[in-house]
C-alpha cells in the first residue's frame, strides 16, 4: 500500500514537472514568434500588389510632390515621418496626403536608434510623434506601421524581442521594413517582385527615381497600393479627439 501511494506521488511529481516545463515552453514560444512574424519584409508574393513607401521626410517638397505623382498615376503611398518633421504649419499638406488616399506610418518622433534604450524613451518618441501628427491634422489618425529609424531593433547584445514587446504595446499591427531599396529606376525595377515593400526618401534623388519607376511599374502589372491595403487592411481609424502624450499612462507592458 505504501508503496502505491510512494509510485503514485512520484508520478505525479513527474506530471508537475513536466507541466511545468511545458507551460514555460509555451511562455517562452511568444517572444520567437513575435520577431518572426510582427517584423515584415514584404507582402504576399502570388499577389502583385506592391507598396512604395517614403522615410524621413526632411525635404517636405518632394514629398508633396510624390502625393501628386500618386494622383497622376492613381495610385497611393505611404510616408513615415519622422514627429520632428511633422510640423503644425504644414497641416493642409498632410491632410491632403490622407485625402489623396495615401497613408502615413511611424518613424519615432526623431531618428534616433531604437536599441540600447530604455521602454519610457521608446514609448515617449511613439507617443510624441502620434501627438505631433494629430496636432498637425487636427484630428485623430490611428497609425497602424512603425518602421523604426536604421531599420534596427536589435544590437549585439540584444535580439530585440524586449523592444519588439513595447513597440506591439503601444497598438502598432506590424514593424515594417522592406526588401528594395535602390534609387536606380533600372536597378529598382529588377529587384521589385510581387509583394515588395520599396524603401525611399524625401529627396530629389528619390522622387526623380519613382518618376521613372512609378510608369514602368505600372506597365509591367505592379499595383502600388498603401501598405495597410498591401496586407488586406482598412485605412486608419480617425476621431475627433487628439492624441496626446502623457507619460504617466505608461506602465512596463505585459
Amino acid at each position: 500500500m505504501k508503496h502505491s501511494v510512494r509510485a503514485a506521488l512520484k508520478s505525479l511529481a513527474l506530471l508537475l514537472c513536466l507541466a511545468l516545463f511545458l507551460s514555460s515552453a509555451v511562455a517562452e514560444q511568444p517572444e520567437e514568434d513575435l520577431l518572426s512574424t510582427f517584423i515584415v519584409r514584404h507582402g504576399s508574393r502570388t499577389s502583385p500588389k506592391i507598396a512604395i513607401t517614403m522615410d524621413d521626410i526632411y525635404e517636405h517638397e518632394y514629398a508633396w510632390k510624390a502625393v501628386e505623382l500618386c494622383r497622376q498615376y492613381g495610385i497611393t503611398m505611404t510616408f513615415f515621418p519622422i514627429g520632428i518633421n511633422i510640423k503644425e504649419e504644414d497641416g493642409d499638406r498632410w491632410r491632403d496626403l490622407v485625402d489623396s488616399g495615401c497613408e502615413i506610418g511611424s518613424h519615432s518622433f526623431n531618428h534616433g536608434y531604437f536599441y540600447g534604450i530604455s521602454e519610457h524613451a521608446a514609448l515617449a518618441r511613439l507617443g510624441r510623434f502620434q501627438q505631433f501628427l494629430d496636432k498637425a491634422l487636427g484630428y485623430h489618425y490611428q497609425v497602424r506601421w512603425f518602421r523604426p529609424p536604421y531599420g534596427r531593433i536589435k544590437s549585439k547584445q540584444d535580439n530585440g524581442s524586449a523592444m519588439a514587446r513595447v513597440i506591439r504595446s503601444f497598438g502598432f499591427s506590424n514593424l515594417l521594413l522592406w526588401d528594395v531599396s535602390e534609387t536606380d529606376a533600372k536597378k529598382a525595377f529588377k529587384n521589385v517582385q510581387n509583394g515588395s515593400i520599396l524603401l525611399f526618401h524625401a529627396r530629389q534623388r528619390d522622387y526623380e527615381c519613382l518618376e521613372t519607376l512609378i510608369p514602368q511599374l505600372l506597365e509591367a502589372g505592379f499595383e502600388p497600393v498603401t501598405v495597410s491595403a498591401l496586407f488586406g487592411f482598412e485605412p486608419p481609424e480617425t476621431s475627433d479627439e487628439l492624441y496626446v502624450f502623457d507619460a504617466g499612462n505608461f506602465s512596463k507592458p505585459e
